[in-house]
């Protein structure tokens, strides 16, 4: 199996740039968006001038047929009767027209200028014989299928001229017509506008999106680079969010709040570790003079057993240290989403089983709860959360006290509390009475039970607090949330 390698930036040489994905994709698409597009108004605007160009024929075509039908009645020799007119200039754009929605698309684009086109007509006899010629082009003859084409408009075979034929009098056949070259020249003139635009107006948009995304992304440099300073032993370096923008200053200001938990994590185990240093070192220290103080000479067998019975009483504070840490350790790896509906009525009469031998020993008699409650829990932490209540009872009473546990749901909290009627907690002491390894008993003790069952009551979404017995004596309440009834 391949070694990755121990630096986290070696390791992302080789994954793909988050601006030059983006930019990928985003340049593929408005790239074939534009071309789509231009190709779209290319042909629009190109439709558009022909038409243009129809309508002026049409309009040259009527024109013609007007003088067509009153030439037979203007004087002899006139010039308007021998085909001496002048075909009109006429602009048939309108504002709604196909020509107004070209200009629309067609912003900065030059015009068809249908002024320069060179215009012509002719009539013909259904025989071919010539009756009207206005400006008609060398080699443009007589074509029986015009005839079959009246009111139709038509691009020549050879792409050279484009036609409107209509009936006239007499039934002749009234052609007009213009030269397609000035169209072929505008829809060029219109492509390489398209052209020149795009090559103007792509690299310009894709330079601005990159600019842009280079802006967005430089925050996460700044994140990267305190993460590794903090990855170098700076734990005290936060993200700068002081001008960075809403979205980022909050996940900024979210990870600066971990960073912020994870530094009082880190402190406490620091704490905690040296805790478990000092409650550890002593008894072992004590086993190991006894093991000295033994060995230094024959020993009675009297005192050999006192030796092994003070060991064997160090040995069992250890083991007792060791499982505190162990189940403290248990509940910070605790998952709440795996929590399970259970009755804390077995819980409580296995934990009184566990303590009842001790109680009876010191002439201590505990009352169970009257009821049950079902919440959402660990049935093993929770057993040990009323041991250890239930021992510090036993431990700080006298011989005749009484303990009791009551159940009793409240607004959808269930309260199980354990009421002794000792001596109670010294005033001085509540502050401290949750700390880690700090014991009141008289006759000394690891002092991890109550802020082992408080860290329970707490990963459990409840807490345990201390409130003092009316007439003297401490009562630990346990509250955490209960189960909805069912219906």
């Amino acid at each position: 199996m391949t070694d990755l390698p121990d630096d986290p930036a070696a390791r992302l040489e080789d994954r793909p740039s988050l601006r030059r994905r983006f930019m990928l994709t985003f340049g593929v698409l408005f790239v074939v968006g534009a071309v789509v597009l231009r190709l779209i108004h290319y042909s629009t605007t190109v439709t558009a001038m022909a038409h243009d160009v129809d309508l002026e024929l049409r309009a040259h075509l009527f024109a013609f047929e007007v003088h067509d039908r009153l030439a037979p009645l203007l004087p002899a020799g006139s010039p308007q009767r021998d085909d001496g007119f002048l075909l009109p200039t006429i602009d048939p754009v309108e504002a709604g027209g196909p020509r107004g929605i070209a200009r629309i698309f067609n912003v900065g684009a030059r015009p068809i200028d249908l002024s320069g086109f060179r215009w012509f007509a002719g009539g013909w006899k259904p025989d071919g014989t010539t009756v009207h010629a206005v400006d008609l082009p060398a080699g443009l003859a007589w074509d029986p299928a015009w005839a079959s084409r009246l009111g139709a408009a038509w691009t020549t075979a050879d792409g050279q001229w484009r036609l409107a034929a209509i009936a006239g009098a007499d039934g002749t056949v009234l052609v007009a017509g213009t030269s397609t070259t000035g169209l072929r020249a505008a829809a060029r003139n219109q492509a390489l506008y398209q052209v020149a635009t795009f090559v103007l107006w792509v690299p310009l948009v894709l330079g601005v999106a990159w600019l842009t995304l280079a802006r967005v992304l430089s925050p996460l440099a700044t994140i990267a680079s305190t993460a590794r300073q903090i990855r170098s032993g700076s734990f005290g370096q936060r993200i700068d969010v002081t001008h960075a923008d809403a979205e980022v200053a909050e996940v900024g200001g979210t990870i600066n709040a971990m960073l912020d938990k994870l530094d009082d994590i880190r402190e406490a185990q620091s704490r905690f570790n040296a805790d478990v240093a000092h409650q550890l070192v002593n008894p072992v220290h004590a086993i190991l003079l006894e093991c000295d103080a033994e060995g230094r000479g024959a020993q009675s067998a009297s005192n050999l057993a006192e030796a092994l019975g003070r060991i064997d009483g160090l040995a069992r504070r250890i083991e007792e240290v060791c499982e505190g840490i162990l189940c403290y350790s248990r509940t910070a790896a605790l998952d709440p989403a795996r929590l399970r509906p259970i009755d804390l009525e077995p819980i409580v009469a296995a934990a009184l089983e566990r303590v009842e031998r001790r109680a009876e020993e010191r002439g201590i008699r505990i009352v169970p709860p009257s009821s049950g409650a079902v919440i959402r829990g660990d049935s093993d932490l929770l057993e040990e959360v009323i041991v250890n209540l239930l021992t510090n009872a036993i431990d700080h009473g006298a011989t005749g006290d009484r303990i009791e546990v009551t159940l009793a749901i409240e607004a959808s909290r269930c309260r199980m509390a354990v009421i002794d009627h000792g001596p109670g907690v010294p005033l001085p002491a509540v502050a401290k009475l949750f700390d880690r390894f700090q014991s009141g008993k008289a006759s000394g003790g690891h002092g991890i039970g109550l802020a082992l069952s408080r860290r329970i009551a707490r990963s459990h979404g409840g807490d345990l607090v201390h409130e003092a017995t009316p007439g003297g004596g401490a009562t630990f309440v346990l509250d955490i949330p209960a189960m909805p009834e069912p219906s």
